[in-house]
């Protein structure tokens, strides 16, 4: 059985969308993840990503005030642009159309 390109790509988007599942609810659930911050910790400068981890647990529980406090980039312009993939994605699948994804790649 042959898988084109399109339908592997499909499936590894899948996949990846489950272990973002995974792990918010990791993140809401459990202590595993601190959100320790390695460069700010041992150099004392905030690198572009200080501050997703504890974003992502305000994300998980809904608390949208303090995931921008934390990191503003990742609440406000990845998260929407996660979701909305993710919306299209879903759409895509049940109706058996092209993504947004699909078509930027000409699949």
């Amino acid at each position: 059985m042959k898988i084109n390109r399109s339908k592997a790509l499909k499936y590894i988007r899948i996949l990846i969308y489950i272990i973002l599942l995974i792990s918010i609810l990791l993140l809401k659930y459990t202590d595993l993840i601190h959100g320790r911050c390695f460069v700010n910790d041992n150099f004392g400068i905030l690198c572009p990503t200080c501050g997703v981890t504890r974003a992502m647990k305000g994300i998980a529980s809904l608390d949208f005030s303090y995931a921008i406090e934390k990191n503003a980039y990742c609440t406000l312009v990845l998260f929407p642009i996660f979701m909305i993939l993710l919306i299209d994605d879903i759409i895509s699948i049940i109706l058996k159309k092209k993504s947004f994804i699909d078509i930027i790649l000409g699949e």
